[in-house]
């Protein structure tokens, strides 16, 4: 079973492109379906690497391969991603991770895909301040859209706090892939 527990990136990007990558005939007009799961790195790097952009600006004249080196630097962050791949042609899929725009994973092969459906998590995150004992618990519900392929393969898509934008993005891939969508979370809206 596979899935992406854990994460705290709650962007996901559909795109459907040909791979034009290669050059030879047989994978001449394929199809990938992309859905970006999003950045590796959290926000605060992302801030940081800014910071290092204008650094590396404000330096250049004077040192140009240190400013060189912190823009690399701070490209690697921007291009980081995660995601996943669905090849439909091939019949194979992929949990990518991206550095520089190089995407790297292992292409596990299926024999059909079964259905996405939406579940709905209770999460609990606990914060104790430094200067008091107490701790204090927030509990909150969190969505997450799941694709499932043969049997045991399960591939977390999106997960978010809005439901609405959950079902939205799984609505999208659901009709793209055509295959069924489920919700699961008993909610009505």
């Amino acid at each position: 079973m596979t899935s992406r527990a854990g994460r705290s990136c709650c962007r996901a990007v559909f795109q459907l492109r040909p791979l034009a990558m290669h050059s030879n005939k047989e994978n001449a007009g394929r199809q990938i379906i992309d859905i970006r799961f999003g950045s590796l790195l959290p926000w605060p790097f992302h801030f940081v690497a800014g910071m290092a952009i204008l650094f590396a600006i404000s330096i250049a004249g004077m040192h140009p391969w240190i400013a060189l080196l912190f823009i690399l630097g701070s490209i690697f962050v921007f291009t980081s991603s995660e995601g996943t791949e669905i090849d439909l042609d091939s019949k194979r899929f992929r949990e990518y991770t991206s550095f520089f725009l190089v995407k790297t994973g292992e292409w596990i092969p299926f024999d059909e895909i079964e259905k996405i459906y939406v579940n709905k998590n209770k999460m609990r995150q606990q914060m104790s301040p430094s200067r008091t004992g107490f701790t204090t618990s927030i509990t909150f519900s969190e969505f997450s859209a799941f694709v499932k392929f043969n049997e045991e393969e399960i591939v977390q898509l999106i997960k978010h706090k809005n439901k609405q934008k959950v079902m939205e993005r799984a609505e999208v891939w659901s009709q793209q892939l055509n295959i069924p969508l489920y919700d699961n979370t008993g909610e009505t809206d």
